[in-house]
């Protein structure tokens, strides 16, 4: 991965940004110059300054120290649900690759139903039928990019089958579960971890719209979308209130993006 990204001068750059980002968002109690949640109305809209490098909101609050904040609410949780969208792909592309016949053909028919549904529009409905509130998002995204990550996952086992080294595994006594573990799941692991990376900034960009609705994380909560969401009132008044949230939700998508690009290319 480092001999890839050395060569590439754009990928070294988003390298850097995710890296201070996540730093950024794991220090964002000692980072942020002032309380998120703090109010002070004499200071209500309040331009960029020394003082407020990032200005303040219709409340006062300071908006860099929202933003800092805003990384543990609005990328972090990216994290947790695309590794439980790996893992329930895993699991079910595994084994309906690995042993398949009828039981292929009923995952399959279930996966197909997903897969043939908008995932923005499936996350909406299934927001809309549980209630608002991020718990709900974050199940709705789950349930609405599983099945992308079982045909992909079952696809990449099904190429990995046909390989020497698993006809010789089988030969030297591997069968089953152990030569899923030990031999194929690793050597698709590349290409699992490449794709996870390029959706992080699909996630990211569904997640903040989601908040930029009205339906996802909910006020006073520093994430971007709802940030976003606050300073559309006050756009001509303090285009701040909405230019540097969104800045931060454009750079986070691209960075992620660019390396991941770069790292499908392989060059």
């Amino acid at each position: 991965m480092m001999n890839i990204i050395r060569v590439n001068k754009l990928s070294a750059a988003a390298l850097l940004f995710i890296a201070m980002l996540l730093f950024m968002g794991l220090t964002a109690s000692w980072l942020s110059p002032y309380d998120p949640f703090f109010t002070n109305l004499e200071q209500k809209l309040l331009p960029p300054s020394f003082s407020h490098p990032f200005g303040t909101d219709y409340l006062g609050r300071d908006l860099l120290s929202r933003v800092i904040h805003g990384i543990g609410d609005s990328v972090f949780p990216v994290f947790v649900v695309l590794s439980i969208v790996m893992l329930i792909g895993l699991f079910v592309g595994t084994l309906s690759a690995f042993w398949g016949n009828k039981l292929d053909m009923l995952l399959m028919s279930v996966t197909d139903i997903f897969t043939a549904l908008p995932s923005v529009l499936l996350t909406i409905v299934v927001v809309g039928f549980l209630g608002f509130g991020m718990e709900n998002v974050y199940f709705a995204v789950i349930l609405s990019w599983w099945a992308k990550y079982v045909r992909l996952i079952r696809g990449l086992i099904h190429d990995v089958k046909k390989e020497p080294y698993i006809m010789a595994s089988r030969v030297s006594g591997s069968f089953g579960m152990r030569t899923m573990i030990r031999h194929m799941i690793p050597n698709i692991a590349p290409q699992i971890g490449t794709i996870l990376i390029l959706d992080v900034s699909k996630v990211i960009l569904t997640l903040s719209g989601l908040s930029f609705l009205g339906i996802g994380a909910q006020p006073p909560s520093p994430e971007w979308g709802v940030m976003l969401l606050d300073g559309k009132n006050y756009l001509q008044v303090a285009p701040w209130m909405g230019f540097f949230p969104g800045l931060m939700i454009f750079l986070t998508a691209c960075s992620f993006q660019i390396v991941g690009e770069r790292l499908r290319k392989g060059k």
